[in-house]
């Protein structure tokens, strides 16, 4: 039976806070940093339930890559755009008919298991959505323009937002819908399931799941070795 599960992972950024390589080139152990959760999620998906959203101009590198270190995987690979958002948009155009609950997950978190990715797809068909989350731990000030604080928060109500994040295809595709229509923006995928009034689950992460950003979080990702990792 056809699996009811696909994964878009989200690589339209170029990354170049970086450096002049795309972040997401950069060798992280024994591959480069997009392929380790691509590698993954293969326990969960099957490949040819894995979209790309990658930049047009890098197509043949995602390629090349793909061939390289996990050869003969048929992954989809579909244009990324200029905002997250279309990205994703242009990877939901092209699943499979039979896909009932799509996870979103970025390319720059190399450390993400596939015990997340099942956790997540299993709370989804609970509640409709459920995303990758850590409670906040540190003190989080709100300040203005100049710098100043304004006010403390109450981080007993604060969660940082985490990959991946798995909603019914339905939903998700009516949200994003909705979103879209009203020229709103958001940063991740679980704000457009807010904005439609659907509630989201938070799913725990007790993994490290970093996001490359800077040159020295390659070296911070390689001083995780969980079990999961494919380092």
């Amino acid at each position: 039976m056809k699996s009811d599960k696909a994964v878009i992972i989200a690589a339209g950024g170029s990354g170049r806070r970086f450096g002049e390589q795309n972040k997401l080139f950069e060798m992280l152990g024994n591959m480069p940093v997009f392929l380790h959760s691509v590698k993954n999620f293969l326990e969960v998906c099957p490949p040819e339930n894995i979209i790309i959203s990658a930049p047009p101009e890098e197509k043949e590198r995602f390629i090349a890559d793909i061939d390289k270190y996990l050869y003969g995987k048929d992954f989809k690979i579909v244009p990324g755009g200029s905002e997250r958002m279309i990205s994703v948009k242009n990877a939901l155009d092209i699943l499979p008919e039979n896909i009932k609950y799509v996870a979103v997950h970025d390319a720059a978190r190399p450390l993400a298991p596939a015990s997340l990715l099942m956790e997540c797809f299993r709370k989804a068909e609970e509640h409709g959505g459920a995303v990758a989350a850590k409670p906040v731990t540190d003190t989080i000030k709100r300040a203005d323009s100049e710098q100043f604080i304004v006010e403390t928060l109450n981080r007993s109500e604060l969660w940082a937002m985490e990959t991946p994040q798995v909603f019914n295809l339905a939903l998700f595709r009516e949200a994003y819908e909705n979103a879209l229509e009203a020229g709103k923006i958001f940063t991740d995928d679980a704000g457009i399931m807010e904005f439609s009034g659907h509630r989201v689950f938070l799913v725990v992460n007790p993994f490290p799941n970093i996001k490359i950003t800077y040159a020295s979080d390659i070296v911070l990702a390689e001083s995780f070795s969980p079990p999961h990792s494919t380092l």
